[in-house]
């Protein structure tokens, strides 16, 4: 909070602002001075979500000491959706029942009469799945935090919005509004118990009546997701329209013998 009013604001290191906003301080204080943006903004709206690279002059890579480039991201951080040409095929391909494909999900909602049209996408990254779903005109915002990686300028480099919220704040949407909520991989057994059952529930606030929530790959180890997961999914009250269940394969989840969930759940219209 030392800074000169009405002049530049300090450049404030990501780390420490997202550090802040993960221990309870949220939203951080307001001030009066001007935030730095990046030297050459964007001249005409993205045609494309799926570019072939991002623009570096996008980003202020101050903020970010471990890379100056997305080419650098890519190589030093593979699988967090920076490089462009591996996030095209994701969310269309399936390969084992933990997959749930786009088109799959909005052929399950059609055949049950109902209609996907807004979604929520809770620790969704660079915006990939909002990026397809927008292919088939279903508008999706992204809550995403930027852990030394600019994931909110990439999301909205796509066209697309990023919410720059974690995990235990409430979600910034009325009551009964969307279609959608897609828990990602950042909702995982690392969440204190207390936190993620406030965190269903403000997701069961925000979806409608027949609305559908998605854990995408939630991983636990096995024994919890019986004893302790399972059942707190369960308080929702919601119809399983899809439950699979596989074994976390990387070296953590066969040390901890972790599993991945895949669940589709249907709010009841009656809630």
């Amino acid at each position: 909070m030392a800074y000169t009013p009405y002049s530049l604001c300090p450049l404030d290191s990501d780390l420490l602002a997202e550090s802040l906003i993960l221990h309870g301080c949220h939203p951080l204080p307001r001030r009066r001075c001007f935030s730095k943006t990046p030297p050459k903004p964007p001249s005409s709206l993205p045609r494309n979500p799926f570019p072939s690279s991002f623009l570096d002059s996008n980003v202020i890579w101050n903020k970010y000491p471990s890379c100056k480039s997305f080419s650098c991201l890519a190589k030093k951080s593979p699988g967090l959706g920076f490089d462009p040409n591996a996030e095209i095929s994701k969310f269309m391909t399936y390969k084992t029942e933990l997959d749930l494909p786009v088109p799959q999900l909005l052929q399950v909602a059609k055949s049950a009469n109902s209609v996907i049209r807004l979604g929520i996408d809770i620790g969704g990254a660079t915006g990939t799945f909002a990026a397809r779903m927008k292919q088939y005109n279903v508008t999706v915002v992204t809550t995403t935090m930027n852990f030394n990686v600019p994931n909110n300028e990439v999301v909205a480099m796509r066209g697309l919005v990023p919410l720059h919220v974690p995990l235990q704040q409430r979600l910034p949407v009325f009551d009964g509004v969307v279609d959608l909520v897609r828990c990602a991989h950042a909702v995982n057994r690392w969440i204190p118990l207390t936190m993620m059952e406030f965190l269903f529930y403000d997701v069961d606030r925000v979806l409608r009546g027949g609305g559908y929530l998605w854990f995408d790959h939630f991983f636990c180890k096995r024994m919890d997701l019986d004893k302790v997961f399972g059942p707190l999914i369960g308080k929702l009250g919601y119809k399983k329209v899809k439950w699979a269940v596989g074994n976390k394969t990387d070296s953590s989840g066969l040390k901890n013998e972790e599993v991945y969930l895949t669940a589709l759940l249907q709010k009841p219209v009656s809630k």
